[in-house]
């Protein structure tokens, strides 16, 4: 069954509205037509099971046959992400959404090579994330927030969570260690560094701030390599996956 974004302004009582490229790709795309069955999510944790009654040439009005509300995930992974060069910025947010992560933040350190990052490619990831979960069939979007520069972004992290930051030059604590704590807590954030790593000047204000240095192994991993990894232990960690 199709599955579909929609606001959740668009729905009022059982009748829902829809608007924008949603339109253009049910009526164009997938060929449907009044009277057609189609699955809607409006990115808060519920999805509808819902009927096409109208299709006019710039939004399609139905009826709501059923509503499914999703819990949230026990443990949130925020993600922290230095922005490498080309488009594997793009793949990893596809991936993150499809895993579960609940939040991505690009992240411009000191070794970082894309520094300044362009409204308009926000934009496409806010995209891409929305895609991600209409493939996925996942009931809600994740955020993609605004960049942050390291020591901003290390300074709004909360002790109350679980704070990684794996570094290549860390070779005793692994992931693994911190099992128990992540399927105890409610949410965890992940630093990824740029190509070149995170300064150890930046390792130590990260360790000041509560920041807790791990090792993803012996090989030096791309940055988006890393991140999938890391959210993979997070999440398996935190029974995502069972």
């Amino acid at each position: 069954m199709p599955h579909f974004f929609i606001p959740p302004e668009n729905i009022a009582g059982n009748k829902f509205t829809l608007t924008g490229d949603e339109v253009h790709h049910l009526i164009r795309v997938r060929r449907c037509a009044a009277g057609a069955t189609i699955q809607l999510f409006d990115g808060t944790g519920k999805t509808y099971n819902a009927r096409i009654d109208e299709i006019e040439k710039n939004s399609i009005r139905g009826t709501i046959i059923n509503e499914t509300s999703f819990a949230p995930p026990r443990v949130r992974l925020h993600l922290f992400l230095s922005v490498p060069k080309g488009e594997r910025f793009d793949w990893m947010v596809e991936k993150a959404s499809e895993l579960g992560v609940h939040s991505i933040t690009p992240l411009v350190t000191s070794r970082s090579i894309i520094k300044n990052i362009e409204p308009p490619k926000l934009e496409r990831w806010k995209r891409l994330s929305m895609a991600a979960s209409q493939q996925s069939r996942r009931p809600d979007i994740m955020a993609i927030n605004s960049p942050q520069h390291f020591p901003a972004a290390i300074a709004q992290v909360s002790r109350q969570t679980v704070n990684l930051i794996p570094w290549e030059a860390e070779e005793a604590k692994t992931l693994d260690e911190y099992a128990p704590a992540i399927s105890g807590a409610s949410g965890v954030t992940v630093f990824i560094g740029p190509e070149g790593g995170f300064s150890a000047d930046e390792i130590r204000q990260a360790e000041d701030r509560g920041l807790m240095p791990v090792t993803l192994g012996k090989r030096i991993l791309r940055v988006e390599t890393a991140g999938l990894l890391a959210a993979i232990l997070v999440l398996n960690c935190a029974g995502e996956f069972r």
